[in-house]
């Protein structure tokens, strides 16, 4: 098995010295090629000894991780992440199945990420279709004022603003998702990683099977549970047991 060139990029000394102690002992195939502790010092490294692997910090002072892939045009190489943080980049990273360590990781984690790293070897996206190129818009656009997403297809990748998403409704490992227009589209996603990456930003599941856009809702009415109104007629149930949540969350708009 060829060696894999590796970068490492972490803010903490400490942090990079485990890592390589960990690579050395239980991961012999990786080659740890430079380190760099801010995201200046990545981009250098990693134009110089274009690695096939980059282990990157999230969170560092100035400038974070997701900056320094955005320096890139084409990113050629793969990334795995490592984060201390529980929060909504890390909610970003799981939506587009991309691998990541959390602080503090085993050997077995860190075996494991590599062993995926080692499977997605060879596999051919269609140009704007990788994971990473997925995830890199989607924060992108999300943190904008007119605010996209990426939703994969069978044909490629439509970016949809946010705001047109009226609700989204699970039917089992997919989601259909209905927009403004009265057309929708079905994703083969769970609708459990669209309430991760949305709820940041107005969305709210108000139901095991539905989650709603709750700018898009024109009219709550009562009952035990309720139903929520939506702007495209539509009337969605709210569970009981969310209702108060729900009500919480709808009078603050």
């Amino acid at each position: 098995m060829s060696e894999i060139k590796t970068i490492i990029v972490d803010d903490e000394q400490h942090c990079i010295e485990a890592l390589i102690t960990m690579l050395e002992k239980k991961c012999p195939d990786v080659k740890v090629l430079a380190t760099a502790r801010s995201v200046a010092e990545a981009k250098t490294v990693i134009d110089t000894y274009q690695p096939e692997l980059v282990f990157l910090d999230v969170e560092m002072p100035h400038q974070n991780g997701f900056e320094l892939l955005n320096l890139f045009g084409k990113i050629q190489f793969d990334v795995i992440f490592t984060t201390a943080y529980e929060q909504y980049a890390l909610k970003a990273i799981k939506f587009n199945a991309l691998d990541y360590l959390l602080k503090p990781f085993s050997v077995a984690d860190l075996q494991e990420a590599i062993k995926k790293h080692m499977e997605k070897k060879g596999i051919k996206y269609a140009p704007g279709m990788a994971p990473l190129e997925m995830f890199l818009q989607n924060m992108k656009t999300l943190q904008q004022t007119n605010r996209k997403i990426a939703l994969p297809t069978f044909n490629g990748l439509i970016f949809m603003p946010v705001q047109n998403i009226v609700r989204c409704e699970s039917t089992g490992n997919y989601t259909k998702i209905f927009f403004i227009d009265k057309k929708h589209l079905l994703v083969s996603k769970p609708l459990k990683e669209f309430e991760e990456l949305l709820s940041e930003i107005d969305f709210f599941r108000i139901h095991n099977s539905h989650l709603i856009n709750l700018q898009q809702m024109s009219s709550y009415i009562q009952g035990e549970g309720g139903y929520a109104l939506m702007s495209d007629g539509t009337q969605v149930e709210v569970s009981r047991r969310r209702k108060a949540e729900f009500l919480k969350k709808a009078m603050q708009f």
